[in-house]
């Protein structure tokens, strides 16, 4: 078959779309049924028996426009006041043969119109009576058309957003200007007007011409609707190409929607349109939670490199799901989880997001929001998202539309965060995810009432398939899951989360309660939010008398990463993030990844973190039980580092244990001299905060190794 490639015809703006699957239609209906046609380097491919010039020839001289009406709406030139000059031309007896069908169409309407006693346009319950009359009595190619504008429902009508509100948009008719641009081809005379071939061409194959006549394109063409800033000038006018009009209606009627049941007979209907779900604000730039309550919807179109015939399109287009689990998706934001797991029909390489945005003033533009590819395998971790449909249906509900900016604002970062993830690979994506469901879970700690605490329950448990997908082997992600793998102790003592918000731990945190002395997380920076926390752990710990600190943890952290928090070099707001998003995941041991070389570790901290082990210092196959000194903390967080290490050298020596004497300018100084050990750009703070990050046994053996002096027991641990 011959080869035609459609310069003309591209994946954007939605205009070109829809004339790339006209061509495709009207060729295979009305000239070869073998015909097929794919999409190439973002141009349209057909094949079929036509040529180049056949393909021309055949718009010219035999293409049958199909007979698209409007006779229940305002302005379609049915009803008193409309204009009629292109309908009355189309009706006319002498109408070319092409047209008779559309004669026929007209005629049809007018006769119901008369019977129905009807002059103006219907309203409510006769306007349905008249459409349903249509609907059997019109040819089937108008009923094809009615299809593709609306879907009759026993509820009413429901419109789709391709084609405004059945076929018209504000004050702009579809089906009168598609009438009026045949006129102006001359398609309804024996031959076509003096332009239509150079408008063809440029339409199909973009050839480039002179210009273009100035009529109203509306939704479909944001480019060419005009408008200030439209041209060189101050303000433009519209343009259009009358063959692209024709093109895009006709390619529009392969959209087609269809009133369907779920689960069965009796259960209320509702709309199936091709590939158009709820609009999201997720996934571009200009997006806004405005948008989303002034759009009509978003249209996912299709776009596939294999060749394929009308009725493959049909039954693609006739189906029209992409499914999230067991349910069809409903927002943008699902159905790119939707496209990334391969929730879609076979067979497609992209799809193309329109979003029918108000822009302009009030006008609706069919806007381009980006492109999504369909990725060739399942992309297992995309699953993932499962485990959140549950309680953020819930969210979305108890907020509404009225709910606290602040929570809605955490419902958008998270939609965001989804789209980005269902779109691009990488720890980063999912991470975002996390990120924004741990801000999410902060706000909700914050709010009370019914959309706060007794309306939506606390995230918790999420697998930990999370850990290992959102894991980009930073230092702050290493240090937060250390955090947050801190376990309870005991029934009194909770994990670290109880600490963060007021959460019931006995039910693993699936509930709220009430906010106690356990919460002492607050707005101010990390290493005081850190040091407050190690410092109630350990009075909590004291007072359940237990016999170890509630400090241990599945993944404790390095010391490299652990020196890089003491040194600064470590981002606060992402470690704070990271925290507060993997306390939502159930912990798990991850091994830390290896770190770039980090400063070096201070022996103040080496110092006092052995009084604070979850477990005996082992030594020499001597086991050494150090009693925290709970009163360190309060030090610390006065900046009073020195008076810490000395409490720490005697409650080391309490144990058994003798700390090396601190050297300083070369020379070794008594060991009450340890209250000169710290450097003045110190944090007390920080350092406390650093004390209560988890570490293994074998590193606390090491941090050993740096303050303590070796024994003719230990001499051989030592060299």
């Amino acid at each position: 078959m011959p080869e035609v490639i459609l310069e003309g015809c591209t994946p954007e703006p939605l205009m070109s779309y829809l004339k790339a699957l006209g061509v495709l239609r009207l060729v295979s209906e009305q000239a070869d049924p073998e015909a097929r046609a794919c999409w190439r380097n973002d141009v349209f491919v057909l094949r079929s028996r036509l040529d180049r010039e056949d393909l021309i020839d055949f718009f010219l001289h035999r293409y049958q426009p199909t007979p698209i009406i409007a006779p229940w709406a305002g302005g379609s030139g049915f009803f008193l006041k409309d204009n009629r000059k292109a309908i009355d031309a189309l009706s006319a007896e002498n109408v070319a043969p092409r047209c008779r069908r559309y004669r026929e169409a007209i005629l049809c309407a007018r006769r119901i119109l008369e019977e129905e006693n009807i002059t103006t346009k219907p309203q409510d319950e006769a306007k349905d009576a008249l459409l349903r009359r249509y609907r059997r009595e019109l040819p089937a190619e108008t009923v094809q058309w009615m299809d593709a504008a609306m879907v009759l429902r026993e509820e009413g009508q429901t419109f789709a957003p391709l084609l405004g509100t059945g076929g018209n948009d504000g004050r702009l008719d579809f089906t009168q200007n598609f009438m009026g641009r045949l006129v102006t081809l001359g398609l309804h005379q024996q031959e076509p007007s003096e332009h239509s071939r150079e408008w063809l061409e440029h339409a199909l194959f973009g050839r480039a011409i002179a210009g273009l006549p100035s009529n109203p394109v509306g939704q479909f063409a944001p480019g060419r609707a005009g408008g200030p800033n439209a041209t060189q000038g101050m303000e433009g006018d519209p343009t259009d190409n009358p063959w692209e009009f024709v093109l895009m209606l006709e390619g529009a009627l392969c959209l087609a929607g269809a009133a369907v049941r779920r689960l069965n007979a009796s259960s209320e209907s509702r709309a199936s349109l091709p590939f158009t779900v709820a609009p999201s604000s997720a996934g571009f730039a200009s997006g806004a939670a405005a948008d989303t309550k002034a759009s009509r919807g978003e249209l996912w179109l299709p776009v596939w490199r294999r060749p394929a015939q009308i009725a493959e399109l049909r039954m693609l287009f006739g189906e029209g799901r992409a499914t999230v689990g067991r349910r069809i998706a409903r927002s943008g934001v699902e159905f790119a989880r939707a496209v990334a797991s391969l929730g879609v029909d076979r067979g497609i390489s992209e799809f193309v997001r329109v979003g029918f945005l108000q822009r302009s003033g009030k006008a609706y533009l069919a806007t381009p929001l980006g492109r999504i590819d369909v990725p060739t395998q399942p992309r297992a971790e995309v699953a993932l998202l499962d485990e959140l449909d549950l309680w953020l249906d819930r969210f979305r509900t108890a907020c509404g539309n009225k709910g606290p900016a602040r929570l809605l604002r955490a419902i958008e970062a998270i939609d965001h965060a989804i789209f980005n993830f269902c779109r691009y690979k990488g720890s980063r994506f999912c991470q975002t995810v996390l990120v924004a469901l741990g801000r999410a879970e902060r706000e909700l700690a914050r709010t009370e009432g019914k959309i706060g605490k007794r309306g939506v329950r606390p995230l918790a448990g999420l697998s930990q398939a999370w850990l290992h997908e959102s894991n980009d082997g930073s230092p702050e992600f290493e240090i937060a899951l250390a955090l947050a793998g801190i376990t309870g102790q005991s029934e009194k003592i909770g994990p670290l989360r109880v600490h963060l918000e007021p959460v019931d731990w006995q039910r693993r945190c699936r509930a709220w309660a009430d906010r106690g002395r356990s919460v002492v997380w607050t707005s101010a920076d990390l290493a005081a939010n850190l040091s407050a926390v190690l410092a109630r752990r350990l009075m909590d710990a004291q007072k359940a008398a237990c016999e170890s600190l509630p400090l241990a943890s599945r993944s404790p952290a390095s010391l490299a990463a652990i020196s890089a928090f003491l040194a600064g070099q470590t981002d606060d707001q992402k470690i704070e993030d990271l925290l507060w998003a993997l306390n939502l995941v159930q912990p798990a041991h991850i091994s830390p990844s290896p770190l770039p070389d980090s400063p070096p570790l201070p022996r103040c901290y080496a110092l006092l973190k052995l009084l604070l082990l979850p477990t005996p210092l082992r030594i020499d196959q001597t086991e050494y039980f150090i009693r925290p000194e709970p009163r360190m903390v309060p030090l610390l967080r006065a900046n009073r580092i020195g008076e810490a290490c000395q409490i720490a050298v005697r409650r080391l020596r309490a144990s058994g244990l003798m700390p090396m004497p601190f050297v300083r300018a070369g020379k070794a100084t008594r060991d009450d001299d340890w209250q000169e050990a710290h450097t003045s750009d110190m944090s007390g703070k920080r350092l406390a905060a650093a004390l209560l990050i988890p570490i293994s046994d074998s590193d606390a053996v090491y941090l050993a190794q740096l303050v303590l002096r070796p024994d003719m027991s230990s001499q051989t641990l030592f060299l």
